[in-house]
């Protein structure tokens, strides 16, 4: 386990954020996924998170939300992505 914590950690000092399943070596995040300091969030995407945290607790996941878009977003559609404000319609 320790081991596959030090490449969880390498990967956060790179500031890696969204963590893909081919990113680390399946040892080395299988280990720290039965552990708690890996979460999946989609197929083939993991978060580092507190293996203390409560079930549901979401605020891991709101404090990397826009790394992890960014990322995943690169990563699947190179620069052609794009996020932009939704417009709020309110009645006059």
């Amino acid at each position: 386990m320790a081991e596959s914590l030090a490449a969880l950690k390498e990967l956060q000092d790179q500031r890696i954020v969204a963590i893909r399943s081919s990113n680390p070596s399946r040892t080395h995040r299988e280990r720290p996924l039965k552990g708690g300091f890996l979460q999946e969030v989609m197929k083939g995407w993991y978060l580092a998170t507190n293996p203390h945290q409560r079930q549901g607790e979401t605020t891991g996941w709101y404090a990397s939300f826009w790394d992890f878009c960014a990322s995943y977003l690169s990563d699947r559609f190179g620069k052609d992505w794009c996020i932009a404000p939704g417009t709020l319609d309110r009645p006059s």
